[in-house]
């Protein structure tokens, strides 16, 4: 009995085509179409507006060349048998925008072969029979979204067994048939760069010839859509979520995860970038990545119940900002087995069980830092534990004071115990480069010599310069109590006094075991009250164009004890030195004076045995002054030998050998200075 409606009903249809389009084609020579919009015939005339027709709105227009028809935000309705009805050969119709379209029976009937294309979208309504009817024919469906509906079938075909073929390509259709079935009475569906993804489980099924599910037609909606891309998943988890490559590009919107929060596959970093993960029973970041490198920039903070860090395979964190890592049950970083680096940036781990942990130390867990801080604290297991190895670049272990990585505790250890409270792992001190000078008690160094006078008991400008070697004091005094106001073991260091300084203390003032000189044009005031002024050591010392005033309990200007090297050279100055107990200028090989003389006490010359300043057979205790210029030379010049008489060096001392039998220079003979040819 059903085929046998089916059959009048196929009947009906093929008596309907001819009835419609067999007709004359030309009425007043216009060209009619086998195409009818809202039961009218398209001619030649009216189908460059359609509109026109009653029932039909938006732009409907039908191009005979190209056999499309095309429907722009369209409605087509009205009391109509057809919304659309074809029997062109390759009908194309185009759908762009939002279009909807209504009949009684059949929203779209064709008896050929079509199409239905475009970016939009069309909704089809026949409201007893069907939305769409292929009538025995094949229809493609490409890269739009159709939404059809009928009273029985959403779409059907004659009964499929007349080639009615259907495919979908990259296109959404919902079909919903209300009686009979959503998508019914076709030979084939097939489906390109899309699938059935409603129901689950739904499919076409050939003996039943439309889409069924568990062996019946599907009534109810289907919905056909673009194939999602298989999503390739990576091995990292934030916040509980897997990481893809869908989600890689923007983890921010993972619920607990803020900031910027992204991953690169291709480099396989992980930025953090003043980002916040707070999340509670799940791991903030957990990875089985090898390779994986956490690039940190800015501040950022991960806290949990959980592990803050877990990791399977070797890990880097890096990227000069700031990490806090916190769990407040567990461990912050977690190394399962595996390699951890930290490298320029700054780590802060706080863990109620470990601050950064490996597994048990004996499975190849290690940690490296490289020029970084490093922050851990882990109050039941230990701040640092569980590694093999603890390895620092750039870095040392700097609190607590005195631990460092126990190979047997595997872990950061103090007095053979793990650290528990915070372990502090920070940039080894850049090396300072020190000089042989030490000012009031405070080595000389690359970071001070430009200012010396911030150190304590130092006033006015004190400045040394290493190029030169020179140590230059400006209108500077320096007041030490039991220190050397000057200690230097700088070979040819030059003191350059400019304006009115003074140097005190009650140790020896100015004390020096390498040759040094004092000039500059100033005046330079040393004192001890306690032992000697200006003390050198093994060395010699020259005072040139300035003025010296050197004042000591013990000696004012004074060697060690003498030696060949201890000598004192004063080159157009003014010098006077004082030594109460012992010497005024004293234990010293040599005393030169160039363009200047002993003036004070009136007499006193240097003693080579004596080794000082002496006058009347004995040490000068009392000032002695040397003055610039005070002597000049005689007129007297001989080359032939002479009596016996008194003839001494500039530095006073007395000669025994006639003067004929001495080199050529300068000597004082009988009180004046001669030139010796």
């Amino acid at each position: 009995m059903m085929t046998n409606l089916l059959r009048n009903s196929y009947a009906t249809l093929v008596a309907l085509f001819i009835a419609m389009f067999a007709l004359p084609t030309t009425t007043q020579a216009q060209i009619e179409y086998s195409l009818a919009i809202g039961g009218k015939v398209v001619t030649s005339d009216n189908c460059k507006d359609l509109s026109e027709i009653d029932g039909v709105s938006g732009t409907v227009n039908y191009e005979p060349k190209t056999k499309t028809l095309t429907l722009q935000d369209a409605m087509i309705e009205g009391d109509i048998m057809y919304a659309i009805s074809s029997d062109i050969y390759g009908l194309k119709i185009k759908v762009l925008g939002t279009n909807k379209i209504t009949a009684q029976a059949y929203g779209i009937i064709f008896s050929r072969p079509t199409s239905i294309i475009g970016d939009g979208t069309l909704e089809i309504v026949g409201s007893d029979e069907s939305g769409i009817n292929t009538s025995g024919n094949t229809l493609t469906v490409e890269s739009c979204t159709l939404n059809v509906k009928g009273g029985k079938f959403g779409i059907r075909g004659y009964d499929g067994n007349h080639g009615e073929d259907i495919t979908v390509k990259n296109a959404k259709i919902t079909a919903e048939g209300t009686s009979e079935g959503s998508i019914g009475n076709i030979a084939s569906l097939a489906m390109e760069g899309c699938a059935i993804i409603e129901p689950t489980g739904a499919a076409f099924d050939e003996s039943l010839h439309g889409v069924a599910l568990n062996g019946v037609l599907v009534k109810e909606k289907v919905v056909i859509a673009p194939a999602s891309a298989p999503v390739t998943e990576y091995e990292l988890i934030i916040a509980g979520t897997k990481v893809n490559d869908k989600n890689c590009s923007n983890l921010s919107e993972i619920e607990g995860v803020k900031g910027t929060v992204k991953y690169d596959p291709e480099t396989k970093t992980l930025t953090l970038e003043d980002a916040t993960i707070n999340i509670e029973k799940e791991d903030a970041i957990y990875s089985v990545i090898d390779g994986l490198t956490l690039k940190v920039v800015g501040n950022n903070t991960l806290k949990g119940t959980n592990t803050a860090i877990g990791f399977q395979k070797p890990m880097t964190i890096t990227g000069g900002g700031t990490l806090n890592a916190e769990s407040t049950k567990e461990t912050a970083i977690y190394a399962v087995g595996t390699s951890l680096v930290i490298e320029d940036c700054t780590i802060n781990a706080k863990g109620l069980a470990c601050g950064i942990s490996g597994n048990d130390g004996e499975n190849g867990e290690q940690l490296t830092i490289k020029n970084a801080k490093v922050t851990a604290e882990g109050k039941e297991g230990g701040s640092v534990c569980d590694f093999v190895t603890l390895t620092m670049e750039g870095c040392v272990i700097t609190e607590p004071v005195g631990a460092a990585f126990n190979e047997s505790l595997h872990g950061v250890a103090l007095n053979g115990a793990l650290v528990k409270d915070k372990v502090v792992i920070g940039p080894a001190p850049t090396p300072i480069t020190e000089y042989e000078l030490v000012i009031a008690g405070t080595k000389v160094n690359e970071k001070n010599c430009g200012n010396l006078s911030e150190i304590e008991g130092v006033d006015g400008t004190v400045k040394y310069d290493d190029e030169t070697k020179t140590l230059t004091l400006e209108n500077a005094t320096i007041n030490v109590g039991e220190k050397n106001a000057l200690f230097s073991v700088i070979d040819g260091l030059t003191i350059k006094v400019v304006g009115n300084n003074t140097l005190k203390g009650s140790d020896a003032a100015i004390v020096f075991s390498k040759p040094m000189a004092i000039t500059g044009g100033g005046t330079l005031n040393v004192e001890s009250t306690k032992q000697t002024a200006i003390n050198a050591i093994g060395t010699a010392l020259t005072i040139e164009d300035c003025t010296v005033n050197a004042k000591g309990l013990d000696c004012g200007i004074s060697g060690n004890s003498g030696k060949d090297e201890e000598k004192l050279t004063v080159k157009k100055a003014t010098v006077s030195a004082e030594g109460t107990n012992v010497g005024s200028i004293c234990n010293l090989a040599m005393l030169t004076m160039e363009g200047c003389a002993i003036t004070e006490p009136v007499g006193a010359e240097f003693d080579e045995s004596l080794k000082g300043v002496a006058l009347n057979g004995a040490l000068v205790k009392g000032k002695v002054v040397i003055t610039n210029g005070a002597t000049a030379i005689g007129s007297l010049t001989t080359d032939k030998a002479t009596a016996k008489q008194g003839i001494y060096t500039l530095s006073g001392v007395r000669l025994s050998v006639e003067l004929n039998k001495l080199p050529k220079g300068v000597y004082i003979v009988n009180g004046k200075k001669v030139v010796k040819q």
